[in-house]
């Protein structure tokens, strides 16, 4: 029985001594995400919520307001509107895909050179 407990104090320590950390992950309907810093607080209400809050040595209550940061954001894309509008042309990269329908409309919709069509 002795043979056993020395590795097993010895596992015991190893694995309280590694710090245990977990990130919290916001993830929203459109894909992006937001990863709270550390001892960041998020708090999730319906209704307007108030605090406190400090700023160089004066405190002041008040609303506070919605958090829209983001980790990551989703691009748009020419898809994502209709062919041949202003938008879709502002996004859509000439030639990226070879001459397909999406090129052809490129050419026919979009300004070129600057120029109106």
């Amino acid at each position: 029985m002795k043979n056993y407990i020395n590795p097993l104090l010895g596992l015991l320590a190893l694995v309280l001594a590694i710090p245990l950390s977990a990130q919290t992950v916001i993830s929203y309907d459109d894909g992006s995400t937001y990863t709270l810093e550390e001892n960041e607080r998020i708090f999730i209400s319906e209704s307007r919520l108030f605090g406190l809050t400090q700023t160089e040595g004066v405190f002041s209550f008040g609303e506070k307001l919605p958090n829209d940061k983001r980790d990551y954001q989703e691009e748009e894309s020419y898809e994502d509107y209709p062919m041949g509008s202003e938008k879709w042309c502002e996004l859509y990269v000439p030639w990226s895909e070879g001459f397909t329908w999406n090129m052809q409309a490129y050419l026919r919709y979009c300004p070129q050179d600057g120029g109106e069509t």
